[in-house]
């Protein structure tokens, strides 16, 4: 298996894991904070952050400033939520407060980041995949270390936040 490849294939798997996560939940519990900890953030502020940074990162960053398939789908405006805003730098309470209105259209974002982060990958080059890219929080690295590190072990992370809450707030894990 080559690099890309194993890019390739741990991004569906997180793409999977995330997507599986909002399974069986209801609104209240997307937005309950989990045990009521005055620090944990929600599964919806965890899916929202994650799918923004995952959009910032390979549209705008990755791809010489393309515009975020958040602009380009309106979806600012159409959920009601900050333009520019991806959750990095918020205080705990900022992050509590987020709402995702219309969930339904929330997934339609989300399907559309994970498209086009696919379309992305499978069109790179193992040259392009050594491509060195200053990213604003963690520094100059090789285009693959970005989608490893920001991308796969980033959104894990998160993924792991939301398996912990979904037990918090009456749900099962996706993983047993």
């Amino acid at each position: 298996m080559t690099l890309l490849e194993s890019l390739i294939t741990d991004l569906r798997r997180l793409h999977d894991a995330l997507d599986k996560s909002r399974d069986g939940l209801t609104s209240e519990q997307l937005h309950t904070v989990p045990a009521g900890h005055p620090r944990a953030n929600t599964i919806a502020w965890n899916l929202w952050h994650y799918v923004r940074t995952e959009d910032n990162v390979v549209r705008f960053a990755l791809q010489n400033r393309r515009p975020t398939v958040w602009v380009e789908g309106g979806y600012p405006e159409r959920l009601g939520l900050h333009p520019a805003a991806q959750g990095t730098g918020m205080s705990t309470a900022e992050a509590q407060a987020l709402r995702i209105k219309d969930v339904p259209l929330f997934v339609e974002y989300v399907k559309n980041v994970w498209a086009s982060t696919e379309t992305y990958v499978r069109a790179l080059t193992p040259a392009e995949l050594d491509r060195k890219v200053a990213l604003k929080f963690v520094g100059e690295m090789p285009v693959a270390r970005v989608l490893a590190q920001v991308g796969v072990t980033h959104g894990f992370t998160h993924f792991g936040e939301i398996e912990l809450a979904r037990t918090l707030v009456g749900a099962a894990p996706v993983s047993s």
